[in-house]
């Protein structure tokens, strides 16, 4: 089964840019707006994360924390996050346990790029099916 991309973002525009991009690329994602329920939806099928920082209520640094702790506890495979923010330390946001640093609004080529990197048996997969 091809794993799902879980996209955190409260704003409605970039929420809404960031999973048309994710669709044209030909993966299926389930969006959320706040931490709460990015930490409620680290189910297997989840493949990749992409965490909005600046969340109302726990923000995306803390639902990172809550994940890679729930990841820990019941000895799940983790998850692969990459932080969008237009503004945060890349530093702060990669020793809480992100994976890698989007600047927003992304771009298509970035998020494909973050995709073949932390998706890359999805990505060729993917591509075999769209030549076929």
């Amino acid at each position: 089964m091809k794993k799902q991309i879980l996209i955190v973002e409260d704003d409605p525009i970039l929420r809404d840019l960031t999973r048309r991009q994710v669709s044209k690329l030909g993966f299926e994602c389930i969006v959320v707006k706040t931490g709460e329920e990015a930490v409620d939806q680290t189910a297997p099928e989840i493949g990749l994360i992409f965490m909005d920082i600046g969340l109302p209520g726990i923000d995306g640094v803390h639902a990172t924390m809550l994940i890679r702790e729930r990841e820990l506890s019941e000895r799940k495979q983790r998850i692969p996050i990459v932080a969008l923010t237009g503004h945060a330390d890349k530093q702060r946001v990669m020793s809480v346990g992100m994976d890698d640093f989007l600047q927003k609004p992304a771009m298509m080529a970035d998020i494909k790029t973050m995709i073949e990197k932390w998706l890359p048996a999805e990505s060729s997969l993917d591509m075999q099916h769209r030549r076929g």
